[in-house]
């Protein structure tokens, strides 16, 4: 009884967060949801090697060139050479990235905002005790 209790609720969480995520995501001025996570990546972590992009994002590798080629067409990040290995390139953000990335987070903090104000006392009062729980959640790594 207990793992159908669990799986419920796996099951509704699962549900749950990706419809907000979906309601999150619609945000970036043109930029997929996977650009945006590639380029908040780069900005927080670069300099990064394009294969250090996809192990963070989880990505193939090609799917990372692929993303890196679109950001820097758009003039959010940049290449360059990599000084310890002249056939590999880093990329960095530029100012206009890390002005989209801001922009990004504004715009999605107003949205959850406003979802959150959508609640009634006692179910954002459940929310806000669960907030740390699902911090430790969103750090895990997950095993496949």
């Amino acid at each position: 009884m207990a793992q159908d209790r669990t799986v419920t609720s796996a099951t509704r969480l699962a549900l749950a967060v990706g419809r907000i995520n979906r309601q999150l995501r619609a945000f970036g001025e043109g930029l997929s949801y996977g650009q945006l996570s590639a380029l908040s990546t780069i900005i927080h972590l670069g300099p990064l090697r394009p294969s250090e992009i996809a192990r963070v994002e989880m990505i193939a590798a090609p799917t990372s060139t692929r993303l890196v080629a679109e950001l820097e067409s758009r003039g959010l990040v940049m290449r360059e050479s990599d000084p310890a290995d002249g056939r590999s390139w880093l990329v960095s953000g530029t100012p206009a990235g890390e002005d989209m990335l801001l922009h990004a987070r504004e715009e999605r903090t107003m949205r959850m905002q406003a979802l959150l104000d959508s609640l009634d006392e006692q179910q954002r009062a459940v929310l806000d005790a669960a907030i740390d729980a699902l911090e430790v959640l969103a750090a895990a790594t997950p095993s496949r």
